[in-house]
């Protein structure tokens, strides 16, 4: 046991100190299938503000499925997404969107609360890997509504 904890205490000199992620001013590209349940291809901006704390950022999305079996679904939406809480390489957001989605010919609107909270793993400090969870409201012709719980999961690369 002793001769393990020697053999192992040089890596302690590698580990580095874990701070919030500062995303202010900055841009991500990635892809994420939670808000239209289609693989789809986001956009995400940070806005600078006073405190690396306060983390407020839009997301634009568009995806399209390529399966035949998924009937041709079209979805573009954004959302705006406010962190609430900021760890250790890891930011906790809660999310609101809006968007369209179109299936075989048939329109809906979309909104969606949700929450989710993003990675950024030692060495990767740059890639943030996303799970979200959240419900949607589906709003189609006439009055009729729909609601389904949804998780999901996403990457973002920020520059």
């Amino acid at each position: 046991m002793l001769r393990s904890l020697i053999l192992a205490s040089p890596l302690l000199l590698l580990t580095m100190p874990a701070a919030a992620k500062d995303l202010r001013g900055r841009y991500a590209v990635g892809f994420n299938n939670q808000f239209g349940h289609v693989s789809a291809i986001s956009g995400r901006y940070a806005f600078p503000t006073n405190s690396p704390a306060l983390n407020i950022q839009v997301e634009g999305n568009f995806g399209l499925a390529t399966s035949p079996l998924e009937d041709g679904r079209v979805f573009s939406g954004g959302r705006v997404l406010y962190g609430t809480i900021a760890e250790d390489n890891m930011n906790l957001f809660v999310a609101g969107g809006a968007g369209v989605m179109m299936e075989v010919g048939i329109g809906r609107v979309r909104v969606q609360p949700g929450m989710g909270v993003d990675f950024f793993l030692f060495g990767l400090e740059n890639l943030g890997l996303t799970l979200e969870w959240g419900m949607n409201l589906d709003l189609a012709d006439g009055a009729s509504a729909s609601t389904t719980a949804t998780m999901a999961a996403g990457a973002h690369y920020w520059f």
